[in-house]
């Protein structure tokens, strides 16, 4: 699935949300990036459709639509709170469709202690309006009452854990079967490595351990020292973990290293 992924509002200035006992535009970002994680533990895409600085609002919302219509999404996401004085979560579709995904998103969020106030017309916002894909726009809670405060408690992990459990019709918690998925990735990253290194390394069955190790030992000096071996793996990352990595044809940089750390984590079953 490819899902787009809106941390609501800038972060200052123009369009940066309500500010209450919380911020919107800091906690719609921590709840944002833990969505993007969770999503991607799972093996699918995550797009980030979030602006942090514009000249008006209007130049963020156009922003935003810009990265959300450019792909071809699922479902775009917006992350977002409310003001005003209330209480409780409630999600925004076109129409107030009643989409399965959206109520059970509002409905787990509302398990962790806040009102459920239900999935509502969202036509006249933007994001929603305008957006090719099903979109739902989610106000978490209130920033301005007692509910900023039960949210600090519950955490912004819990929040996308929520969503994403929604989202994807599965309990988000990679630890439930990290061990068959970090097998299946270690396998798949041996298999990788006799081939790209033409060498006939045993395959650590099992799963992970002193063979995988060295493998990834090896790897890491390969990708930092030889642009063959480095485009390689990103390709082998990309297809492992079913995501779109732009690849670094002239070498090892930053990207390489986040793809290399992140499957030594999967591997491990850390992710």
């Amino acid at each position: 699935m490819n899902i787009g992924v809106n941390d609501g509002h800038t972060i200052k200035g123009f369009g940066s949300g309500a500010v209450g006992i919380i911020s919107e535009g800091e906690h719609t970002r921590l709840v944002g990036a833990e969505v993007r994680s969770l999503i991607k533990a799972y093996g699918h895409n995550a797009i980030n459709c979030t602006v942090d600085y514009a000249n008006s609002v209007n130049q963020s919302l156009s922003l935003i639509l810009d990265q959300a219509n450019r792909v071809d999404l699922d479902w775009f996401v917006s992350i977002h709170f409310n003001a005003g004085g209330g209480e409780g979560v409630e999600v925004y579709t076109y129409g107030g469709r009643q989409y399965q995904d959206a109520i059970d998103v509002c409905s787990n969020i509302g398990k962790l202690g806040f009102k459920n106030r239900g999935v509502k017309d969202g036509k006249g916002l933007y994001v929603i309006r305008r957006t090719v894909a099903k979109s739902m726009l989610v106000e978490v809670c209130f920033v301005d009452t007692a509910d900023a405060n039960h949210y600090l408690q519950v955490g912004y992990k819990s929040i996308a854990k929520a969503i994403v459990e929604g989202l994807l019709g599965q309990v988000a918690h990679v630890a439930n079967n990290s061990t068959t998925q970090s097998n299946n990735y270690c396998k798949n990253f041996q298999s990788f490595f006799n081939k790209v290194t033409d060498t006939g390394a045993p395959l650590a069955l099992t799963g992970y351990g002193p063979i995988t190790q060295n493998a990834l030992n090896t790897m890491d000096n390969l990708i930092k020292t030889n642009s063959r071996y480095c485009r390689e793996f990103q390709i082998f990352y990309n297809k492992a973990t079913q995501t779109r990595l732009p690849l670094k044809i002239n070498g090892y940089g930053p990207l390489t290293q986040k793809a290399y750390d992140t499957m030594q984590k999967l591997i491990k079953g850390e992710y």
